[in-house]
């Protein structure tokens, strides 16, 4: 994030003892099979929304359940503020098992209907950020040199988007470029400023 301030209220809402995060019971890993409802579920470490999150796979009956993941209609939300050091990374790297998982009949997301092409859908996200790369380049192009997280996201998000979802996002896709060699990042004042080439 490049305003401090920004951040330092990003660090109190994580931590915010209003909304504590859950203590798991026991955690669950990669391709541990659980049961739940009398249903062996194959679980599947997809992170990218966020640093922990599962989905849930049955072979048996093919019924995916894709959490914030796989979205029918929307993006999930990839803040670029947590421990991963590149949640896009992660998030495509997710995105792409998705693409290989075979046998999936349903998926059963955790907001909008229910849907059954998985892999196409995986591919229409990653599309979707690919392309959100393509115009922070363009944007930098355009702008003409260095600009702060907000002034880059603004040309990615409509105005009613605009605001620390989507500077947070914005930042994730920058740290991803910057981590590629494909942006450049300093500080100035106490604000991050990226160049993307």
């Amino acid at each position: 994030m490049p305003d401090p301030d920004r951040r330092k209220r990003f660090e109190e809402m994580r931590n915010n003892n209003l909304f504590p995060a859950p203590r798991p019971t026991r955690r669950v890993e990669d391709a541990e099979v659980v049961t739940l409802a009398r249903r062996e579920w194959v679980s599947m470490h997809t992170p990218g929304h966020t640093a922990d999150h599962l989905c849930l796979f049955d072979p048996a009956e093919g019924v995916l359940l894709s959490g914030d993941h796989v979205l029918p209609t929307i993006t999930p939300h990839i803040s670029g503020i947590g421990t991963a050091e590149d949640p896009l990374a992660e998030f495509f790297a997710s995105l792409d098992r998705m693409t290989e998982l075979e046998g999936v009949t349903i998926v059963l997301p955790a907001h909008g209907h229910p849907f059954t092409d998985v892999a196409g859908r995986a591919k229409a996200i990653r599309r979707h950020h690919e392309e959100r790369l393509d115009k922070l380049r363009d944007a930098s192009r355009e702008i003409g040199g260095f600009a702060t997280v907000g002034e880059l996201s603004k040309h990615l998000f409509s105005p009613r988007s605009w605001g620390p979802m989507a500077d947070s996002e914005t930042y994730a896709h920058l740290e991803h470029l910057r981590l590629l060699g494909g942006a450049e990042r300093r500080s100035e004042d106490g604000k991050l400023l990226y160049e993307v080439g």
